[in-house]
């Protein structure tokens, strides 16, 4: 986990447009079942958006998603930071988790 500065820092360069951050890996258009293993949390993304494209896992109403799909939820700093939902592979996870330096899609 980063430090609450770089934190800050990291979401003063990207709050102006967070979806670039978005690497496109399409796995939060995926209905989590979260499970507990171990007493350890387990997330298996399952059933698909219908909205996503699976082959270029971009969304198919990127620009109204949030009026159209009604599952459909912002990436928000919390998540970044928290969320289990959220797979490691995921830039908005990598970035404010310091797993991995991201630059985003731009």
């Amino acid at each position: 986990m980063l430090a609450p500065h770089h934190v800050f820092s990291e979401y003063r360069k990207w709050r102006n447009n967070w979806d670039d951050l978005c690497n496109r890996c399409g796995q939060c258009c995926y209905k989590p079942k979260i499970s507990i293993v171990d007493q350890k949390v387990v997330v298996r993304h399952t059933e698909v958006c219908e909205y996503l494209d699976l082959d270029s896992h971009l969304c198919k109403v990127f620009e109204n998603r949030f009026a159209i799909c009604k599952k459909c939820n912002k990436v928000k700093l919390f998540d970044a930071l928290f969320s289990p939902i959220l797979p490691k592979d995921c830039a908005y996870a990598q970035t404010f988790r310091g797993t991995k330096k991201t630059t985003g899609l731009g």
